[in-house]
C-alpha cells in the first residue's frame, strides 16, 4: 500500500561522550507505514538541521526528502531511511574535525571528531536499528555530508568500513587555503584530513563545484586520484563529478544530491549525452588546462569522465591525456573529440603562447562605522583585507586563473555580513578568469545589535 513519506523528530537525543544533546530527524519512505515486513537501507546524514527544512528563516536546506520522494516515485530508487543528525555549533569543539583543523579555527575550538564518531556508532545507530526496520550490514548503511561534514564522512567511513559501506561526500573540506595580507602574494594551504591507504570494501562518491574558490576543487580531484591508485574502480565502487558553476552552499548541494543517491541506492540508467566543460584556450607556457567531460544519463545521473578516449584533429597542435589534461605543442587551433559510453562530443581549442597560472584580484570594501578598529575582515575564501582608514579595507591577491568564488564578508571568526535590517544576504559571486577589481559595501555585521538600524539597500557588489 502506497503512503506518503514522513519525517519524525526525536528531541534531546543524548551523546554520552560528547555530553550534549541534539535532535534527530528520521525520513521514512513512502510505503513504510504499510509495509510491516519490509526493511530498508539507512543513510546517516550530518548537519541534519539543514536536511529537510531551513534551520531558520533566511537560510537554505538540501530538501533531500523531496529528492528521495521523486526518485522513489519514478521507480529509479527503492525506499531508504535517512537519519539526519543535527549539528552542535562548534563554539568550543568541532565534531567534524577528527585530528586537526585549520589553525585559525583551532585557536578557538578543539577537535571532537573521535567522540562524534563514537556517538554515531554507539548511540545513534543502535537506537535507529532498534526502533526502525533497518537492513543490517555495511552494504546497506551509508554516510553523507558536505564541506567539513564531508571530511567527517571520509574519516568515519574509512575507519569503519565494516559498518558504513557507502560514503557520499559533497565538496569535502580536505584543505584550508587562504591568502595572506602582505604586499607580496602569499598563499597558505593546510591539509586537514588524514588519508587512508588500501582498498577497503567501500562504495565512494565525491563531487565538487568548480566555483568553490582557490584549491578545494583540485584537492578533491587529487583525493579521487589517490583512491583510484589504491585500486578503487571508477564508475563501479567510486564516482566523481565536477559540477559547473556550483558553489559551496546548501542550495547547490541539494540541487545535485539526487545524483549520489542514484549511484548508491538506485538505477543510474543509460548514458544519453556528453559535454566538454572548461576553458578552450590553452597556453604553451603557464597554467595547466584540463577538460571536464560530463556524461549525462536518462535517470538524471551524471559523472565526470576520468578515463576518456580522445581524438585530436591536428595532433601537432595538442594532445589530450585520458584524464582530460591538455598538452599543448604549438600555437594554433584544433578540434578535440571524446568518445565515452558510445557517445561523442567535440570542441575546438586554441593554443596561445602563454596563459598565466594566476590573475590579480583587487578587493576593497566599505564597512559600517561601528566596525571595531582592530577587526580582521575576510573576503572570498580567506582573502584577508587590511584597514586603509575611513571604514575601508583593501586587499590585493594573486589567485589561480578561473577560480570561482561565492562568499559573504566576515569579521573575525564566523561573524557574517547582514543587510541593514539584520537579515542574512545572498552570497556574492565572481570568477577570476582575468584581472579583476571589486568594490563592495557591508551594511551590518552579525552579532551587532542596533536599536534603530539605519535603513539602507542590501549590500552591493560592483564590478
Amino acid at each position: 500500500m502506497w503512503t506518503n513519506s514522513t519525517i519524525e523528530t526525536i528531541h534531546n537525543f543524548h551523546a554520552r561522550k560528547l555530553n550534549n544533546e541534539r535532535r534527530l530527524f528520521v525520513y521514512l519512505p513512502p510505503g513504510y507505514e504499510g509495509g510491516e515486513q519490509r526493511h530498508y537501507p539507512v543513510l546517516y546524514m550530518h548537519a541534519g538541521q539543514r536536511a529537510f527544512d531551513p534551520a531558520k528563516p533566511g537560510t537554505e536546506s538540501w530538501n533531500i526528502h523531496k529528492a528521495a520522494d521523486r526518485l522513489i516515485a519514478e521507480g529509479l530508487m527503492d525506499g531508504i531511511i535517512i537519519v539526519a543528525i543535527a549539528h552542535v555549533r562548534p563554539v568550543t569543539a568541532n565534531e567534524y574535525y577528527h585530528f586537526t583543523g585549520p589553525k585559525d579555527e583551532i585557536e578557538h575550538i578543539s577537535c571532537s571528531g573521535l567522540d562524534y564518531e563514537d556517538f554515531i556508532l554507539n548511540d545513534v545507530k543502535p537506537y535507529i536499528d532498534s526502533r526502525y526496520r533497518t537492513l543490517q550490514g555495511p552494504e546497506n548503511t551509508g554516510l553523507i555530508g558536505s564541506s567539513a561534514a564531508g571530511l567527517c564522512t571520509y574519516h568515519i567511513g574509512f575507519r569503519n568500513p565494516d559498518v558504513f559501506g557507502k560514503l557520499i561526500m559533497l565538496s569535502p573540506y580536505f584543505v584550508k587555503a587562504r591568502l595572506g595580507k602582505k604586499e607580496e602574494f602569499e598563499l597558505h594551504e593546510e591539509l586537514i584530513f588524514e588519508p587512508y591507504g588500501g582498498h577497503p570494501p567501500l562504495r565512494v562518491w565525491m563531487d565538487i563545484g568548480d566555483a568553490e574558490g582557490l584549491f578545494l576543487p583540485s584537492h578533491v580531484k587529487d583525493a579521487v586520484d589517490i583512491l583510484l591508485q589504491n585500486g578503487f574502480r571508477y564508475g563501479d565502487d567510486i564516482a566523481y563529478l565536477e559540477q559547473p558553476e556550483a558553489a559551496h552552499q546548501e542550495t547547490d548541494w541539494g540541487a545535485r544530491v539526487h545524483i549520489p543517491l542514484l549511484f548508491m541506492f538506485g538505477n543510474t540508467g543509460k548514458a544519453t549525452s556528453l559535454e566538454l566543460r572548461g576553458r578552450d584556450v590553452v597556453g604553451l607556457q603557464g597554467m595547466t588546462v584540463r577538460i571536464n567531460p560530463i556524461v549525462h544519463f536518462d535517470s538524471g545521473f551524471a559523472m565526470s569522465e576520468l578515463n576518456g578516449t580522445y581524438a585530436v584533429e591536428d595532433p601537432e597542435v595538442l594532445e589530450v591525456k585520458p584524464d582530460g589534461t591538455i598538452v599543448p605543442k604549438k600555437e594554433g587551433s584544433t578540434t578535440v573529440t571524446l568518445t565515452s559510453n558510445g557517445i561523442q562530443a567535440s570542441k575546438r581549442y586554441e593554443v596561445v603562447s602563454a596563459l598565466s597560472e594566476g590573475v590579480e584580484v583587487r578587493m576593497s570594501v566599505e564597512v559600517p562605522e561601528d566596525t571595531p578598529d582592530d577587526s580582521t575582515i575576510y573576503g572570498g575564501m580567506g582573502m584577508e583585507l587590511l584597514s586603509v582608514g575611513s571604514n575601508r579595507y583593501e586587499g590585493r591577491f594573486l589567485v589561480p586563473r578561473d577560480s570561482g568564488f561565492n562568499f559573504r564578508f566576515t569579521r573575525g571568526f564566523r561573524k557574517f555580513e547582514l543587510d541593514a535590517e539584520g537579515n542574512g544576504i545572498a552570497n556574492r559571486s565572481f570568477r577570476a578568469s582575468e584581472n579583476t577589481t571589486l568594490h563592495c559595501k557591508v551594511e551590518r555585521w552579525e552579532g551587532v545589535h542596533r536599536e534603530e538600524p539605519e535603513r539602507r539597500s542590501h549590500a552591493s557588489l560592483e564590478f
